[in-house]
């Protein structure tokens, strides 16, 4: 019986008349049936298209399959070289492999890509792949924690330093000469680290990563030279404490005298910011004068009626006038 059906199938196929029994089958219900694993397929396969192919891979990365969809944008870009869809699969490819951890991969089709394509068109999506390749290699995420810390920083270090040689005014140099100075951080270079800060904060002044470098700065500066030993602990505890009591107080469960307590407050307050005065005079005298800085804006912020917000400001025109 299934023998001579295969027959009349095969037949309504061959003949003119097998269409109109609507026994035909097109082309893409087969392909979708071997789309659906109905049909032994190679490793290799793609689709009949460009664009199904490129569907196809969309479809792997919208249900969070990056690996395998990373693998489908490739495979249209090898076979579909000529296809308008194969540059932006190409670097779809690398932003998937990205976020499955396999930077090796990554990096092939990155090179990949620069090869084909000599004048890209899709830099910003390429400069966000190789800022996030560098910086997970650095902080050992993904394949890039099966490496050790000099490998890591040197394949870091490469990776930036391109960045900066292809496009050195592009949407992503500030990351990468950010990204330069963390390397030699990571190598406890802390010279060479702070000097690329310093590079940064001249070359890239109205960086969103101004904030996040100054913060660099201050780190590398204390751990490379001793600071001065001071504790706050026994004055924010007693600031605690009259938190504490005024609290009580407004509700009527202490009898305390407001005023003399405010007044301990404040001696308290000044006390503080006299140590980050200190602190800004001990790296002005050391002749770190970034670090000082930070400290002086700090006081100026945070205790704007204290006596020291004064002296924090006249010390920082000081600083930079010079």
């Amino acid at each position: 019986m299934r023998k001579w059906l295969s027959l009349i199938l095969a037949l309504s196929w061959a003949i003119p008349g097998g269409r109109a029994l609507g026994l035909e089958r097109t082309e893409d219900d087969l392909s979708l049936w071997a789309s659906e694993g109905r049909w032994p397929r190679s490793t290799n396969a793609v689709e009949p298209t460009a664009q199904m192919q490129f569907d196809k891979a969309k479809r792997l990365e919208a249900i969070g399959d990056v690996l395998q969809a990373a693998v489908s944008y490739r495979r249209l870009a090898d076979v579909y070289s000529v296809s308008d869809q194969a540059e932006l699969s190409l670097v779809l490819s690398a932003k998937c492999y990205l976020s499955a951890g396999r930077y090796g991969m990554c990096r092939d089709t990155m090179t990949e890509l620069r090869r084909q394509f000599n004048h890209p068109n899709f830099l910003d999506d390429m400069g966000y792949v190789e800022v996030n390749l560098a910086r997970g290699y650095l902080e050992g995420k993904g394949e890039g924690g099966t490496f050790k810390l000099g490998s890591r920083v040197r394949k870091a270090k490469a990776i930036y330093a391109f960045i900066l040689k292809e496009d050195p005014e592009g949407r992503w140099a500030d990351d990468a000469k950010f990204g330069l100075g963390m390397c030699s951080e990571a190598l406890r270079d802390w010279d060479t680290a702070l000097q690329t800060y310093k590079e940064f904060m001249e070359k890239y002044p109205n960086s969103e990563l101004r904030s996040e470098v100054e913060g660099h700065i201050a780190e590398c500066i204390d751990k490379r030279d001793p600071i001065p030993d001071y504790s706050e602990e026994p004055t924010v505890q007693a600031l605690r404490r009259i938190q504490d009591l005024k609290e009580d107080a407004a509700q009527g469960d202490a009898d305390v005298d407001i005023v003399q307590l405010q007044e301990h407050e404040k001696v308290l307050i000044d006390r503080q910011a006299q140590k980050r005065y200190d602190q800004a005079l001990f790296y002005v005298k050391n002749g770190h004068f970034r670090a000082a800085e930070v400290y002086l804006e700090l006081i100026k912020t945070r205790y704007p009626e204290s006596p020291w917000a004064k002296k924090a400001e006249s010390l920082l025109f000081e600083i930079r006038k010079r």
